[in-house]
C-alpha cells in the first residue's frame, strides 16, 4: 500500500508539472517549428540559388559577346546545359541532407524543453552526453567514418542523386544520399545500402556527360574502310531518331584498328552523350548496325574457339590406324591384345 501510494504521488506530480508546463512547450514547441520553417527556407533559398548559378553566367557570356569583349567557345551552349544539370543533381543531394538534420535537430530541442519542464536536469544530460559520445567515438569508429566519408562526399560532389555509381559491389542509381550511408537501385530492383565508410572507390558513370562506345569484331578480310563507312551510317541512321539526336554531343570517331587476331578485326566506335542516355544510343546504333551489315554483306567475325584433344596419360600409346578406321567406318573394334586409344576418363569408354 505504501509503495502504491508512493507511485501515484509520484505520477500526479509529472500530470501538474505537465499540465502547469503545457504553455511553456506549447511556445517552445512554436518557436522551434518557426525555426525549422525559416532554416528550411533558408535551404531551399539556397540550393536553387545553386541551381540558378548556371543562368546567370548564361546571361553574363551573352552580354560579354554582345559588346564584342570575348566570343563564346563553340560548346559553351552544351558545356552549360551539361553543368547546370550536374550543378541541380549537387543542389538536390544537399538539401535532402541538410533538411534531414535540421529535422534532427528541432526534434532534439523539443525533447530537451519537455524534459525541462518536467524537471528532468538537461545540463547533467548534456554534460553526460558528451561524455558519452566520447566513449561512443572510441566504440563506434565504423560510425564516426562513415559520417565523415558522407561529409567530404557532399563537399566533393563526387556523386548525387540519380547519378549511376559504381561502388564495387553494387551498381546502381542513387536514390538517397546521407551522411551515413548511400541508397542504390541496380537494374533489377534491388536496393542496397552502402556505408559511406565502407566506400573505397566510386565510379560515376554519368557526370557531366556519358560515352556511348560500340566494339565490332569484323572477319579478318574486311575492308575496313567498308567497315568504317558502315559504322558511321549506322550512327547517322540512329540519329533520325529525336530521342537520339538531342542525346547525341559529339560526332562519333573510330580511332582505328583496336585488336586484330588471326581471323578478326576490330574497331571501336565512341561519341560523347548526354548522363544516362549511353545505353539508349549503343541500343539504336546497333541496331542500325545490324541492319546495314546485312544489307551490304559484311560478315563479323566467328568466335574463337579452342580445340579440345582430351586427357594425356603419360606411358599411353595411341593406335592412330584405329582412330582412323573409327572415323572412316563403324568397323569392329580393334583386337584387344593390341594398343588401344586413350580416351578422357568422363567420357565412359572401355
Amino acid at each position: 500500500m505504501i509503495l502504491t501510494s508512493a507511485s501515484d504521488s509520484e505520477i500526479e506530480k509529472v500530470w501538474d508539472r505537465l499540465s502547469e508546463g503545457t504553455v511553456t512547450i506549447a511556445i517552445g514547441i512554436a518557436v522551434v517549428f518557426v525555426a525549422w520553417l525559416i532554416l528550411k527556407l533558408v535551404i531551399n533559398w539556397t540550393t536553387r540559388g545553386m541551381e540558378r548559378g548556371a543562368e546567370l553566367s548564361a546571361r553574363k557570356a551573352r552580354k560579354l559577346a554582345k559588346y564584342g569583349k570575348t566570343p563564346p567557345p563553340p560548346d559553351y551552349e552544351t558545356d552549360l546545359r551539361l553543368g547546370t544539370e550536374r550543378r541541380r543533381k549537387r543542389a538536390r543531394t544537399i538539401r535532402a541532407v541538410a533538411t534531414s538534420a535540421a529535422t534532427v535537430v528541432a526534434a532534439l530541442t523539443i525533447l530537451f524543453i519537455v524534459l525541462q519542464v518536467l524537471g528532468v536536469p538537461v545540463a547533467a544530460l548534456l554534460a553526460s552526453a558528451g561524455v558519452l559520445s566520447v566513449a561512443i567515438g572510441f566504440g563506434a569508429q565504423s560510425l564516426v567514418k562513415d559520417l565523415i566519408s558522407g561529409l567530404f562526399m557532399l563537399v566533393e560532389d563526387q556523386y548525387g542523386v540519380g547519378d549511376i555509381i559504381d561502388v564495387g559491389e553494387a551498381v546502381g542509381t542513387v536514390e538517397e544520399v546521407g551522411l551515413r550511408c548511400v541508397r542504390l537501385r541496380s537494374l533489377d530492383g534491388t536496393v542496397w545500402y552502402v556505408p559511406n565508410g565502407e566506400i573505397v572507390r566510386v565510379g560515376n558513370m554519368t557526370r557531366t556527360w556519358s560515352r556511348a562506345l560500340l566494339e565490332v569484331r569484323f572477319h579478318f578480310d574486311t575492308d575496313v574502310e567498308v567497315a568504317r563507312k558502315a559504322m558511321f551510317d549506322a550512327v547517322a541512321a540512329a540519329r533520325k531518331n529525336p530521342e537520339v539526336e538531342k542525346a547525341i554531343l559529339s560526332e562519333p570517331e573510330i580511332p582505328g584498328i583496336e585488336a586484330m587476331a588471326y581471323n578478326s578485326v576490330s574497331l571501336r566506335l565512341v561519341m560523347k552523350v548526354n548522363p544516362s542516355s549511353q545505353w539508349m544510343v549503343q541500343r539504336e546504333v546497333r541496331r542500325e548496325l545490324r541492319r546495314i551489315l546485312v544489307e551490304r554483306d559484311i560478315e563479323l567475325s566467328a568466335p574463337e574457339s579452342v580445340p579440345s584433344i582430351g586427357v594425356h596419360v603419360p606411358g599411353a600409346t595411341v593406335d592412330t590406324k584405329t582412330k582412323q578406321a573409327r572415323g572412316r567406318s563403324s568397323a569392329a573394334p580393334a583386337d584387344s591384345d593390341g594398343p588401344r586409344e586413350v580416351l578422357p576418363p568422363e567420357s565412359g569408354d572401355d
